[in-house]
C-alpha cells in the first residue's frame, strides 16, 4: 500500500472512533420508552412509528424526535417511579404535560387513561413487555451467563459428542466362544 492509502485509512479510522455514538437504552427502559412514544402519539395525534428515539438526557429522561408544527421537534419524556409520565417540548418549551399511569395487578403492564380531543383514539394506553418465545428466552439466558460457564458447557458438549462418535465407530468386541 502506498502512503496516501495509509493516511486515508488512518483518517477514516480516526473519524469513526471519534464519532459520538447514540447512547443505547437498557432493556428495562424499552417499556418506558414505548410508553413515552404512545403518550406523545396520543397527545399529538400521530402514529407511534413517526417518533424517533434520539437518546437520553439523563438516566430517566428520554429525548424523542418527531416532525411537529412545521419543523422537527424534540420532546423530553420521563416515566417516574411514582406513577407519572412527564412530557415537555424541548424545541418550543411551551408545552409541559403530566399524566398518571397505573401498573396492572401483576405489575407488568402500565396503563395511562388519557384521551386527546383532536385524536380519534379514545381508549386507555396500555404498554406491556414484549412476549418472548422459547428460542428468544434461551438466547437471552445464554448470553446473560458468564463467558467461562458458556465455554465450559460448550467443551462438555463437544467432549460428550466425541465420546459418542468414538463408541459408534469402535470395532465390536469379539463374541465369547460358546462351550
Amino acid at each position: 500500500m502506498n502512503s496516501r492509502c495509509v493516511r486515508t485509512l488512518c483518517l477514516v479510522l480516526g473519524l469513526l472512533l471519534a464519532a459520538p455514538a447514540l447512547p443505547a437504552h437498557a432493556a428495562g427502559d424499552d417499556m418506558k420508552l414505548t410508553l413515552c412514544k404512545n403518550v406523545l402519539s396520543r397527545l399529538l395525534c400521530k402514529k407511534t412509528s413517526e417518533f424517533s428515539y434520539m437518546g437520553k438526557m439523563s438516566d430517566d429522561i428520554f429525548i424523542i424526535a418527531v416532525f411537529y408544527a412545521t419543523k422537527n421537534s424534540e420532546f423530553l419524556c420521563m416515566v417516574s417511579n411514582d406513577g407519572q409520565v412527564v412530557v415537555q417540548d424541548r424545541t418550543w418549551r411551551a408545552m409541559r404535560r403530566v399524566f398518571n399511569y397505573e401498573p396492572d395487578s401483576a405489575g407488568k403492564c402500565l396503563t395511562v387513561a388519557f384521551s386527546s380531543p383532536e385524536c380519534p383514539h379514545k381508549g386507555p394506553i396500555k404498554v406491556c413487555p414484549p412476549k418472548m418465545d422459547t428460542k428468544e428466552k434461551a438466547k437471552e439466558t445464554f448470553w446473560s451467563r458468564p463467558i467461562p460457564a458458556i465455554l465450559d458447557e460448550e467443551f462438555r458438549a463437544m467432549r460428550d459428542a466425541a465420546k459418542k462418535q468414538d463408541n459408534a465407530t469402535a470395532p465390536a468386541a469379539p463374541a465369547a466362544p460358546e462351550q
